[in-house]
């Protein structure tokens, strides 16, 4: 009990010197269906993960609310957040900090507006992007980008979407502009056409 290989939850952190926590990430599958043994089976297919910072005994994690004014930032117990599927833990290294130090730190980002529970978007801004953001707060160090490939990917569409839409309307803004509006071409011809049937 208590390596790298332990059961979710039954993990023991190495007896450090003090002054020195280790940071781990715990990633898990995402529950689908409710049925455990598909989830875990699209869930790694799809790549589709949540994760979660452990330091100093606590899983630090961020979901989406409706509330505009509170932190989305939430702590669990390590590797036992029961609306997932537990899939792996992945040592980050050590710091230098007591807990205290360090659990202020992971504080005072998880209470910035950039957290906000309101601002969750599953594709560009999850639970994976705080977990990297705070590990680099804490040790200068990124979670693997395997953790989050798929909504990195399904982000880079979505911006490129964005931006050829943007594109294209800058375009015809600029053709109305200097053509004037088709519609208004067409009307204007229509009522041409009525004029001359007229007379």
């Amino acid at each position: 009990m208590g390596g790298t290989n332990a059961k979710p939850g039954e993990y023991q952190e190495p007896d450090l010197p003090e002054g020195q926590l280790e940071v781990r990430l715990s990633v898990y599958k995402l529950s689908m269906t409710g049925m455990a043994l598909v989830d875990s089976m699209s869930a790694g297919l799809a790549g589709a993960y949540h994760s979660g910072t452990v330091i100093a005994g606590e899983e630090w994690s961020y979901g989406g609310h409706d509330d505009e004014r509170s932190t989305g930032c939430y702590r669990s117990t390590p590797e036992t957040n029961d609306e997932y599927i537990f899939y792996k833990r992945i040592i980050m290294g050590r710091i230098n900090g007591t807990r205290e130090q360090v659990l202020r730190k992971a504080r005072s980002l998880a209470m910035l507006p950039e957290w906000i529970g309101s601002r969750y978007d599953l594709i560009e801004h999850n639970c994976n992007h705080f977990s990297s953001d705070l590990c680099w707060h804490l040790m200068g160090k990124r979670i693997p980008d395997w953790v989050n490939e798929t909504a990195d990917h399904l982000a880079k569409q979505r911006r490129r979407k964005r931006a050829e839409q943007g594109a294209l309307d800058v375009a015809l803004q600029a053709y109305v502009a200097e053509h004037g509006s088709p519609n208004a071409k067409q009307q204007q011809q229509q009522q041409q056409q009525q004029q001359q049937q007229q007379q």
